[in-house]
């Protein structure tokens, strides 16, 4: 099996938040392929951002979650791209109103099908209308993920 991580994920392990608990073990013990795109990672970089302007974390603090996400992204995952077809695909994803999805989950929805992983996620939302789509996905916080 493939994990593909989405932000809120790699969020959670990153800034050891509550959610962490239940995120690292399914990643860490997966002994899969950890797939993490630039865009994910482009996302989680904007978020450690966003908590220094808004003096949540100090700049210091952020340099360093920034640093420890570099070294954890290298050290875990195998990287990959958002292709041209995965933001056509996600397009068609987010008129599709019952989903509920904003463009940057649609895109990880798409880029995860394509590479044929199951998605990480904590977002419910996200994780509904993957299932919605048939593509398989893992929300470690909800008490279903952890059977098996």
């Amino acid at each position: 099996m493939t994990l593909y991580l989405d932000a809120s994920a790699v969020m959670a392990v990153l800034a050891e938040e509550e959610a962490n608990a239940v995120v690292d073990p399914v990643i860490r013990n997966a002994g899969t392929l950890v797939l993490l795109s630039e865009f994910c990672l482009a996302e989680c970089s904007a978020a450690v951002s966003k908590l220094a302007r808004m003096r949540i974390r100090t700049i210091g603090e952020a340099d360093l979650l920034l640093d420890r996400l570099d070294r954890w992204a290298a050290a875990l995952s195998n990287r990959t791209a958002i292709e041209n077809s995965d933001v056509t695909q996600a397009m068609g994803l987010v008129r599709r109103h019952e989903l509920k999805l904003r463009a940057p989950d649609a895109i990880h929805i798409a880029a995860a099908h394509r590479l044929g992983a199951t998605l990480v996620t904590l977002d419910r939302g996200m994780a509904r209308a993957a299932t919605a789509l048939g593509l398989p996905c893992i929300n470690p916080a909800e008490t279903s993920a952890l059977k098996d």
